[in-house]
């Protein structure tokens, strides 16, 4: 019988004690004589990343949790190939709360792609809450096929092979630990009160869809590379207003005259990645970026930079979105097109989610996502065909920024935001970007 690669955190850990201690962090091992992680197919990455994003979709999970996979993903993915990468560091010592992590023994052979597909799904599917029997089964094939695949190309010898997934055990143990204290189970497991309608008509109303707040403590999880959910904050949303003239109830007519615009609907539509059908909202430039792998011919390395910035760049995104959000606690359109405009029987195109509308997360991660992409590859025109099984055509851009305000227009389009949540979105994201660029150094001075 096969034996399984993915393992129990619980078990790991106690192996895991009894097998390392941390050296102090280097930021390369030139010392290590194995082949280069950069001759690897970038393939390799791509496929853990979109089995990341197939997870996401079958547990039905919202843009948090899923964000935060994509994160620990990336990273993991990065660690288990850096030591194999001449001229890049690590990320520990970069990102909070990661001060130290193991490093390979100079005394030892490894391949780094053994270590990338034995430590990866480990990661993925500790991480995922629900996760099925059925998705843990195509983690443990793709990794067995990976790892078969290598063994036959590169002629690994049974010492490299058990050298490679000590190691990656050894890295899963200590990304685990790390991910544990980010405060997930903590934030969640919180009670909150939920404000007084009283003398404020404009917060947001879960009744009008029976829905209950989410997450609302999640902003107070730790952040990867920013340094507190509170920065790159916009301007307050608009005062409310009953008054057609004003410019609150202008911009929830906005959405109502879109829902029956059959064009913005589409777009609507195309970019809603709802739970369940897609790898949520914050998958969705995780999906681009699996597409760009092949579209760009890109290798290892500049892969591997890709999926850190998004992954990295969606998680903070979304813990400073999050403080925004419950820091106004602004209702969603259908709340004032029921109440104030009166059309009692109307839904959002798409579904509203359960938490308040400014600002938009969609916005958040476009912003932040589009400005990753143009920092790693200027303004390159691309297609999205990540929706094709949902009877979507392929959409053409011609740059990221152009795909990322299109991302934001369509919550608007599909009745969940208003436009000042979508606009001041954007930037948030965009800023949250330029922090982590600023602040994550990949390559050796």
């Amino acid at each position: 019988m096969r034996q399984q690669i993915v393992f129990p955190f619980t078990r790991l850990l106690l192996v895991g004690l009894f097998l390392f201690a941390f050296a102090c962090q280097k930021d390369n091992d030139d010392e290590i004589v194995s082949k280069p992680a950069t001759e690897l197919d970038a393939v390799l990455a791509q496929e853990w990343m979109t089995q990341a994003y197939n997870t996401v979709k079958r547990t039905g999970l919202f843009a948090l949790d899923a964000s935060r996979i994509y994160a620990y993903t990336s990273i993991t993915m990065y660690e288990s190939m850096v030591h194999g990468m001449k001229g890049y560091r690590s990320l520990a010592g970069q990102l909070n709360g990661l001060d130290k992590l193991p490093v390979p023994d100079p005394n030892k052979k490894y391949d780094w792609g053994i270590v990338l597909c034995h430590a990866t799904p480990q990661v993925i599917t500790e991480l995922t809450p629900g996760i099925s029997a059925g998705t843990t089964f195509s983690l443990n094939a793709t990794a067995d096929r990976q790892a078969d695949d290598l063994r036959l190309r590169n002629s690994i010898d049974n010492e490299v092979m058990k050298n490679s997934k000590e190691f990656a055990d050894q890295l899963v143990i200590a990304i685990l630990q790390w991910a544990v204290k980010d405060g997930r189970a903590v934030v969640l497991a919180k009670t909150y009160t939920e404000p007084a309608r009283t003398g404020n008509p404009q917060f947001w109303y879960g009744r009008t869809l029976n829905q209950e707040f989410m997450a609302p403590f999640w902003w107070e999880s730790r952040p990867l590379a920013i340094n507190q959910a509170q920065i790159c904050q916009p301007s307050a949303p608009y005062e409310y207003s009953a008054d057609p003239n004003n410019v609150y109830y202008k911009e929830v007519k906005e959405v109502l005259d879109a829902s029956f615009d059959p064009t913005k609907v589409e777009v609507g539509r195309f970019w809603a990645n709802d739970p369940g059908q897609s790898g949520s909202p914050a998958g969705s430039w995780i999906g681009i970026a699996n597409q760009l792998v092949d579209q760009f011919d890109l290798n290892m390395a500049t892969t591997l930079k890709m999926y850190v910035l998004l992954g990295t760049g969606t998680r903070d995104g979304f813990i400073s979105c999050w403080y925004t959000k419950y820091r106004w606690n602004l209702q969603r359109p259908v709340t004032f097109i029921r109440e104030v405009i009166g059309v009692n029987t109307w839904n959002s195109p798409v579904v509203t989610p359960p938490y308040p509308d400014y600002t938009s997360g969609t916005s958040v991660n476009a912003g932040a996502s589009s400005q990753m992409l143009t920092y790693l590859f200027g303004n390159r025109s691309f297609s999205d065909a990540q929706h094709t099984d949902k009877g979507f055509r392929p959409r053409q851009f011609n740059n990221f920024r152009e795909a990322g305000t299109e991302a934001f227009h369509s919550r608007i389009f599909g009745g969940v935001h208003m436009r000042k949540a979508c606009e001041e979105g954007f930037k948030q994201g965009t800023c949250v970007a330029e922090n982590i660029i600023n602040k994550l150094k990949f390559e050796q001075k």
